[in-house]
Parts: C-alpha cells; sequence; structure tokens
C-alpha cells in the first residue's frame, strides 16, 4: 500500500513540474545598446572672418579725344589685370530642413586688389612714354543667398546675389607739356555667383573655403590734370574678378528648422 502511494505522489510530481518550470520567469537577454552616431545641427545665425586674394581685369574705353592729357586719341581702349589681397568678416543665418541647409549671408571685406599699366609705352617721344594709369577695387560687399547640402558635419553649398564694390582709378601724364594726374572712386553695383565646402569641427565653430566670381557695372569718370581745363575723360569697367577665402565662423546653434534624423 505504501509503495502504491509513493509511486502515485512521483508520478503527480512529474506531471506538474514542467508547469511550475513555465511559471518560474526568465531573464531577456542583454543586448549592446545601438551607438547612433551624433547629428551635426547647422541650423542658426553665424558670425565669422575671412582673409584670401583675388585677380581679374580692368578696362579702358575713351569716351573724348584727351590727346593732350594722356596722350591718348579716342576712342581706343585698353586693360590690364588686377590681383591682391582680400579679408573682412561676414554674418548669416543657416536654416536646415533635413539634409538640404538654405542660408542668407552679408560679407564685408577691405581689398587691395589692384594694378597699372601704360597702355602706349614704347611710342614716338613724347606721347606714350609718361601716362600711366591704375586700377584699385578697396572694398567690397556681396550680399547672397546659400543653398547645400550636408553630410553630417560636411557642407557643399553654392551661393549668389547682389555685389558691390568701391573702385578707385587714376592717371598721371608726367612729361610733356599737359602734365598732371587724377583720380576719382565710387560703388560700382553687380552680381556675383560663388560656392565652397564647409566642415564643423566643433559644435560651434566652422572652417570653410570657398571661391566667388565678382561681376561689376562700369562707369565714367573724368580726371583733371594741373593743365585744367583738360580732362581725361573714358568708361571704366572692373570685370571677371574672382575670389578666393579661407572662412572661420563662430555658429550660435539655435534658431528655427530641423537636423538630420537618423533612422535605424
Amino acid at each position: 500500500m505504501k509503495r502504491a502511494v509513493i509511486s502515485a505522489f512521483g508520478l503527480l510530481a512529474l506531471a506538474a513540474a514542467p508547469a511550475v518550470a513555465a511559471d518560474i520567469p526568465v531573464k531577456a537577454p542583454i543586448v549592446a545598446p545601438v551607438m547612433v552616431p551624433p547629428v551635426y545641427n547647422w541650423n542658426g545665425f553665424y558670425i565669422g572672418g575671412n582673409i584670401g586674394g583675388g585677380w581679374g581685369s580692368a578696362d579702358y574705353l575713351n569716351t573724348a579725344n584727351t590727346t593732350f592729357f594722356g596722350d591718348v586719341a579716342g576712342p581706343p581702349g585698353f586693360s590690364h589685370s588686377i590681383g591682391g589681397f582680400t579679408g573682412g568678416g561676414q554674418i548669416g543665418y543657416n536654416f536646415q530642413s533635413g539634409a538640404f541647409v538654405f542660408g542668407l549671408e552679408a560679407m564685408f571685406n577691405y581689398s587691395d586688389i589692384k594694378g597699372s599699366v601704360n597702355p602706349l609705352r614704347g611710342g614716338l617721344p613724347p606721347l606714350g612714354q609718361d601716362d600711366n594709369f591704375a586700377t584699385r577695387i578697396q572694398s567690397l560687399f556681396l550680399g547672397t543667398a546659400r543653398v547645400g547640402y550636408a553630410w553630417n558635419n560636411v557642407l557643399l553649398y553654392a551661393k549668389g546675389g547682389y555685389a558691390a564694390g568701391e573702385v578707385k582709378v587714376a592717371v598721371v601724364d608726367t612729361a610733356g607739356v599737359n602734365q598732371g594726374s587724377g583720380s576719382g572712386s565710387s560703388w560700382r553695383a553687380g552680381w556675383t555667383v560663388g560656392g565652397g565646402v564647409e566642415y564643423g569641427f566643433t559644435p560651434n565653430w566652422t572652417a570653410a573655403i570657398e571661391y566667388d566670381y565678382v561681376r561689376l557695372n562700369g562707369t565714367a569718370y573724368e580726371l583733371g590734370g594741373t593743365a585744367a581745363p583738360l580732362l581725361y575723360t573714358f568708361a571704366h569697367q572692373v570685370r571677371d574678378t574672382h575670389l578666393l577665402t579661407g572662412r572661420l565662423n563662430y555658429k550660435f546653434n539655435w534658431g528655427w528648422g530641423s537636423p538630420i534624423v537618423a533612422s535605424y
């Protein structure tokens, strides 16, 4: 009888074992967290500086017969190359939507992009040996819109818009009866297109290399010599000006827009 009872209890224990095991809580496996790379935020205002150089050309076209001062009887014209240093500052705002970045920027630069020419050197004395013409871009302003595509902290962008420059021109006649010199400067309006690549090396600091093409409109100058009322009268234009600058910006990291969102 005892053996029958013990056997019955044994069978009951074996039958209940799976149910008891099913009620025991099992710990979930430990899964390593997925590392999401940081997303760079291009939104917000920025301010910075730039330094570089520029090169181009200047055109002169006579609009009056000035044989006695300037030694060039119109209407022939001539050109010369210009080049030199430029540097200044910029301020702007970026709006980011996904991978696209849109912005507005104003840049103002000091400039020493200049050149000179003696167009008739080698002519018959005393004409053609003594006249020097010079052009200098003294300052530049670019007001542009920007659009770019960001790969996290690398931004490739294009830009375009309004350009203006303060251009000084001068002529010196150093020999003959009608010697003299004159100069004048004026602001010229125009347009610009360009682009660059920008790298964010901290959340707030970025560096960029940028190229800009600038085309300024022409204007007329009347430059008088000491033998007044003699004038040298010509139309002048700075054309095909190229700028290459390195830039450093501080970004304030606040504003509207949405940075790139990673998906998994």
